[in-house]
């Protein structure tokens, strides 16, 4: 066939047929002695094919100039930039899950109403934020909160990745009772908290749900220690309350803010407490 026709077939223009020729990527079956026309085989369409695909490892013109002109096609050398093309992916692909980690942090931060790492109790006015959430209950007798919660955390993170959702940093726990709030309960009463930007279509088996945490008028205690000594500070900012004439409104939030020159460590833990006159 014609040029003109091989190029519709094959969808690469007539320049570019013509300078795969004068590279030797792609030869016309044959040259008309008569009138010079290119003439192509449908089989060819082959060579296409494999155009394509090195394409997509990312060859250029003149590196598949090289490897066609290679007779054996060493497939040694298309393993190895197969493989570092993959390589170079994933760490854009972690990289991109970083940037995107460290806006997920920055909305919290800002809904959150900034962070304040002095001691002392500060008011401050949170803003909504859409989160997923598992909320369960333990007896307190039956076993410690670290075997309960053990594999909750699990159940909410994988939930959130098999939906396509990105885990972000800070997340939190609201307590209903049992912890903080009416601590004679037999039962701790519990909600873990993962904010996320968008919703998610997560399996309702899991008892995962997806809901949005409202704005509160809070008090705020810092706790530079992690969880060191966080049932003190639950106690101290109960007590600021009460001596301050406020009301409770709504579940204690303990919020974990991770050191973020090393995601698995926990570097300060912040305890908001909702309240209205």
């Amino acid at each position: 066939m014609k040029i003109d026709a091989f190029s519709k077939i094959s969808d690469i223009s007539v320049y570019t047929l013509r300078y795969y020729d004068r590279l030797n990527i792609l030869k016309p079956l044959r040259v008309n002695e008569t009138n010079g026309y290119r003439e192509y085989s449908s089989q060819q369409l082959l060579r296409v094919a494999e155009i394509n695909s090195l394409k997509e490892l990312g060859l250029t013109v003149k590196e598949m100039a090289h490897f066609f002109a290679n007779d054996s096609n060493d497939a040694q050398q298309i393993r190895e930039i197969a493989d570092n093309q993959i390589k170079e992916l994933r760490h854009l692909i972690n990289q991109t899950e970083q940037q995107i980690k460290h806006i997920q942090t920055n909305l919290f931060l800002y809904n959150n109403g900034g962070i304040n790492f002095m001691n002392g109790i500060t008011i401050k006015h949170t803003r909504p934020f859409l989160a997923a959430t598992l909320r369960t209950k333990y007896q307190k007798s039956s076993k410690t909160y670290d075997q309960f919660s053990e594999n909750i955390w699990a159940t909410l993170e994988d939930g959130i990745k098999n939906s396509g959702g990105i885990l972000s940093s800070p997340c939190l726990t609201m307590y209903y009772s049992g912890l903080f709030l009416r601590q004679d309960d037999e039962y701790v009463d519990q909600e873990i908290v993962e904010p996320i930007t968008s919703e998610l279509k997560i399996d309702k088996a899991s008892g995962i749900s997806v809901r949005e945490i409202p704005a509160e008028k809070v008090a705020s205690i810092i706790n530079n220690d992690g969880l060191e000594n966080i049932g003190e500070s639950g106690n101290e900012l109960l007590k600021w309350v009460t001596e301050n004439n406020y009301q409770i409104s709504g579940a204690m939030r303990e919020i974990y803010h991770m050191n973020p020159n090393d995601s698995k460590k926990l570097l300060t833990v912040e305890l908001q407490l909702p309240i209205e006159q």
